[in-house]
């Protein structure tokens, strides 16, 4: 038997008795969380207000709203109706003056889909050069806007306020990387030629960093990974607060939306499977059972079998709070102390987590069918000498080799010493050769 290694690889040569082998196809992620990531690539509020007219000609005057850095404004869909003809593009206004674009009420991200839509479908060269110029300038507002660390805030250029950090809330920034994804793998409506193959790669560039910030950002208790906040410092990924009874917290809500997106990534580093472990387990321990939050009543109320999560949680301990417009000194956990006005005008509580537990047992079998090897013998047994089988000294170790970054390496033997690893979407058996 000769061994060779590679880096920490160490590839064994010895005969072996081996048939014919296939070998499990790689990560699928569970029905449930593909489901939920489908339901961040709507924009209906668009199609919606166009009815009764030509789309194309809604889409195009989509496009004279769009602001000079590429983004656009939320809450602008009945304004699509007519072009535009002058004023303020945008209601919120930059620290320096002028219009601002935001990711906020999924705005720019809803707008890039029906371009991207319309430029494949529409057979007027005007509106689709119109069309492939506006989501451009789009993708680089996208581009532009993501800070160092990876993550997206809520507007650019900057507001001067809590709008300037990077922004989970409603789900902002997941609904924007579900795009990003989208553009980076050509997933349809981002399958044309809209986009060059150049700017496709800084955009799965910026796909990288953002995951990377997700990882980053995600709170620690004790030694043991939680959840997120709504927001999180540009440079330092602390959470922050945003509106006056918003403040630094772990979300409930907000949580749930990067443990989808995690949950769907293709590559299931060991990091990734620890954050989402993390994050299901913290669900677990902050569940309550049999209470349900009357928004419109304002109150909660005994219901039977009924299950909630609270809105925010203190940074360091998952003691719930609830707060007023005056800030920090009025946080309670006596939801009658705080303003009508608040009681019924902000979701403190929702069923953000029951799907994630429910999902917990399908996910962890995809990853097992991930690292498992199928082994049939289809054409009997052969003898094969100097078969080069592999050993993987670590479970996440990297390595590389012909251009192939190898992730999630793991051992798996079919009694007669044959072993496998995974490259990113694709399962590699060592024999002579790497073989797909």
């Amino acid at each position: 038997m000769k061994s060779i290694w590679f880096g920490k690889i160490r590839f064994v040569s010895a005969a072996l008795s081996v048939a014919c082998y296939s070998f499990a196809a790689s990560y699928a992620p569970p029905a449930t969380a593909v489901s939920k990531i489908n339901s961040y690539r709507g924009y209906s509020e668009l199609t919606d207000a166009a009815k009764g007219m030509d789309i194309d000609q809604y889409t195009y005057n989509m496009t004279t709203w769009q602001i000079a850095n590429g983004g656009f404004d939320k809450a602008h869909a009945d304004k699509y109706k007519s072009a535009y003809t002058g004023g303020e593009k945008s209601s919120w206004r930059a620290q320096g003056g002028g219009d601002l674009g935001t990711i906020d009420n999924n705005a720019t991200i809803q707008e890039m889909r029906l371009l991207a839509v319309r430029y494949k479908e529409t057979t007027n060269n005007n509106y689709k050069s119109a069309f492939k110029t506006s989501f451009n300038k789009a993708v680089n507002f996208l581009l532009t806007m993501q800070r160092t660390k990876g993550g997206l805030p809520q507007v650019w250029p900057k507001r001067g306020n809590y709008s300037d950090q990077i922004t989970l809330n409603d789900n902002a920034m997941i609904r924007a990387m579900v795009t990003m994804m989208d553009i980076a793998n050509k997933i349809s409506p981002f399958d044309s030629d809209i986009i060059d193959d150049a700017t496709r790669s800084k955009m799965k560039d910026a796909l990288d960093k953002a995951i990377d910030f997700l990882l980053k950002a995600q709170i620690v208790n004790d030694g043991k990974l939680t959840v997120w906040c709504a927001q999180h410092d540009t440079n330092s990924l602390a959470p922050v607060g945003a509106r006056a009874y918003e403040l630094a917290s772990k979300s409930g809500s907000e949580s749930a939306g990067a443990v989808w997106f995690l949950m769907n990534w293709p590559e299931q580093t060991d990091a990734i499977q620890k954050s989402i472990k993390g994050a299901i387990e913290w669900y677990k321990k902050t569940r309550v059972t049999g209470l349900y939050f009357n928004k419109k009543q304002g109150r909660f109320e005994e219901r039977d079998n009924n299950v909630l999560w609270y809105r925010f949680y203190e940074v360091n301990n998952d003691n719930y709070f609830f707060c007023d417009r005056d800030g920090a000194s009025t946080k309670t956990q006596d939801f009658t102390k705080i303003s009508e006005e608040r009681r019924t005008g902000y979701q403190w509580a929702g069923d953000y987590g029951t799907a994630l537990l429910s999902t917990e047992s399908a996910y962890l079998t995809a990853l097992e069918k991930m690292q498992e090897t199928n082994v049939n013998d289809t054409s009997g047994t052969q003898n094969r000498d100097s078969t080069t089988v592999i050993e993987a000294l670590g479970p996440a170790y990297k390595a590389k080799q012909a251009n192939r970054y190898f992730v999630d390496i793991g051992r798996k033997s079919n009694g007669a010493g044959v072993y496998i690893m995974r490259s990113n979407e694709k399962m590699y058996r060592v024999n002579g050769k790497n073989a797909k």
